[in-house]
């Protein structure tokens, strides 16, 4: 069954609050998983709702539920922790037409992630991204790229479908001393 995908700048109410509780169910392993926070709190995910600069992927199956969303900044500005100036050094001529983008957060239900659902969000962004010729920036924990080869199955989905260059930007290690 696929999945039915719309693009929504702004999403409020109890829209918001169908997936929020989806998206607590999907990141919750992540709180003990990857060093930097993950999952936003109730009012951050609000606000990214709420903002415009922030397009919503949302994805529901044939009953109308929410099953997947993915978050794309149309503005780098909307992003806290990412630099614009870091992109636009690297993608002056992209960076000058608003053609820099990043994709904040992508999900499926944790029941649908052996569907159809996830790959049907990833086929309509990438065709999106594609029709708009931006640079598309994104992270990934390492757990996900360790567990689940996240950024390699993307790199080879993207270079069966389109004409792309994918590349490792920036890479941050995170640390623990204990003292004795």
């Amino acid at each position: 069954m696929r999945a039915d995908v719309t693009f929504e700048t702004t999403v409020t109410d109890d829209v918001a609050e169908r997936f929020w509780r989806l998206y607590l169910e999907a990141f919750e392993p992540l709180r003990t998983r990857a060093a930097a926070r993950h999952v936003l709190h109730h009012e951050e995910f609000v606000e990214e709702m709420e903002d415009p600069r922030v397009l919503k992927l949302l994805a529901h199956d044939g009953q109308g539920e929410a099953v997947g969303m993915t978050t794309l900044a149309t503005d780098l500005a909307a992003v806290p922790w990412v630099s614009p100036e870091f992109f636009a050094a690297r993608y002056p001529e992209h960076a000058a037409r608003g053609a820099v983008w990043y994709i904040g957060f992508t999900l499926a239900h944790p029941g649908r992630r052996a569907t159809r659902t996830f790959m049907d969000m990833i086929d309509a962004l990438v065709a999106h991204l594609a029709e708009h010729r931006v640079v598309c920036a994104y992270d990934v924990s390492r757990f996900n790229d360790d567990s689940l080869r996240f950024a390699d199955n993307l790199r080879r989905h993207l270079e069966r479908n389109q004409d792309v260059t994918v590349e490792t930007v920036d890479q941050q290690s995170y640390y623990a001393t204990t003292f004795h």
